[in-house]
C-alpha cells in the first residue's frame, strides 16, 4: 500500500513502467496513464486485491481504486495452469479490456490505469453508497417498489452490455453498487467475457465454469456452453435476495447447490410476493436458456 509520497514520486513516463509489468500486461489493455492520487481508506480486500478511496491531485475528483501488487508474479506452471495470482492479473486485463469502451449509467465508469513501483492501479467512478449486498446486511431486505426500481436500472445495464455481446457471468448483490441518488450500477467485471459470435445471446460451447455458485445458471453448472442468458437468471437470483435478504439457496451449501443445478432446480420463489413478483422471477429460471427471455423483453415485463 503506497502512502501519499510514494503513490506520487515517480517521473518516470508510462512507457518506461510497462518492463515492470507481468507479460500479461505487455499487450496493454489500454494505453497506461500517470496520475497523482491521494490514497484514503480501504473500501473493501479480496485475495490479490485492494480497493481504496482515492482523490485525483488535479482535480479533488473522487474515485474507487483497485490496486494489485506485483510481486513473485509466476509464469505459467507446467501443463499450461496458472497460479492464482497470474489468474487475478489476467483478470484485471480482461476487466479493463472490456470496461474501457463502456459508458453507461447503470455501469461504473472506468477512468484509467497506471503501474507505480510494485502495484498496479485501477481508477474506477467511485459510488458512495456501497452495493446492494452491503445494504441488505444493514437494513434487512427491500420492499417491492424498491425492489422494481433496482431490477429496471440493472436490466438497462444488462441489456446495454448484451448488445456489446458482453456477459458479465457473476450478477448478485455484491457486485451492484448504489449511489446516494439510489442508482444501480453494474461493478465488478473480472470474470466478465465477450462472447466471441459477437451476439450475446448465442451458445457458445466455449465458456468455462465461472460465477458464484448460489447466482449461478444451471447451464453453467452442465459445462456444456451457454450465453448471456446466464446473467437473466443471475439477476433472478439477485431479485431474490433483494427481497428476502438472504442468496436463493440459503439453505445449501455450494455443493448441494450445485447437485440442485445440475438436475434443472430453479430457487423457490416464496408465495407471499406479488402475482407480478411471481411471474417475472419463474420468467427468469425459465430452465431452457432458449426459452428465457432477454434483458429487452423483461424491461417490458409489468413488473
Amino acid at each position: 500500500m503506497p502512502s501519499v509520497a510514494e503513490a506520487a514520486e515517480s517521473e518516470d513516463a508510462p512507457s518506461s513502467h510497462i518492463a515492470t509489468l507481468p507479460r500479461a500486461f505487455t499487450i496493454e489493455p489500454d494505453t497506461p496513464r500517470r496520475v497523482e492520487w491521494m490514497c484514503g481508506p480501504l473500501i473493501g480486500k479480496g485475495s490479490f486485491a485492494k480497493v481504496y478511496y482515492g482523490i485525483k491531485v488535479d482535480t479533488g475528483d473522487i474515485m474507487a481504486v483497485k490496486q494489485v501488487e506485483m510481486i513473485n508474479i509466476p509464469r505459467k506452471k507446467a501443463g499450461g495452469k496458472k497460479d492464482a495470482r497470474r489468474r487475478m492479473v489476467d483478470a484485471l486485463h480482461q476487466e479493463i479490456t472490456l470496461l474501457k469502451d463502456l459508458d453507461h449509467e447503470n455501469v461504473v465508469r472506468y477512468l484509467g490505469y497506471d503501474v507505480q513501483g510494485k502495484h498496479i492501479n485501477v481508477f474506477l467512478e467511485y459510488v458512495s453508497g456501497g452495493s446492494i449486498a452491503s445494504a441488505i446486511a444493514t437494513m434487512g431486505r427491500f420492499e417491492e417498489p424498491l425492489v422494481r426500481s433496482l431490477t429496471c436500472q440493472i436490466l438497462c445495464g444488462l441489456q446495454y452490455l448484451h448488445e456489446r455481446a458482453i456477459i458479465h457471468r457473476d450478477i448478485k448483490g455484491g457486485n451492484v453498487l448504489l449511489d446516494e441518488s439510489g442508482v444501480a450500477k453494474i461493478t465488478d467485471f473480472g470474470i466478465s467475457k465477450k462472447n466471441e459470435y459477437k451476439l450475446a445471446y448465442r451458445m457458445n460451447t466455449k465458456m468455462s465454469l465461472q460465477g458464484s455458485v448460489h447466482w449461478m445458471a444451471p447451464e453453467v453448472v452442465k459445462a456444456k456452453g451457454y450465453s448471456a442468458k446466464v446473467d437473466i437468471w443471475s439477476l433472478g437470483c439477485l431479485v431474490l435476495e433483494m427481497f428476502t435478504g438472504y442468496n436463493p439457496w440459503r439453505q445449501l451449501d455450494e455443493l448441494q447447490t450445485v447437485w440442485k443445478l445440475g438436475r434443472e432446480n430453479a430457487p423457490p420463489i416464496p408465495e407471499w410476493l406479488s402475482p407480478m413478483a411471481q411471474e417475472f422471477l419463474a420468467k427468469c429460471f425459465t430452465i431452457d436458456p432458449d426459452q428465457r427471455p432477454t434483458a429487452a423483453q423483461l424491461l417490458d415485463h409489468s413488473f
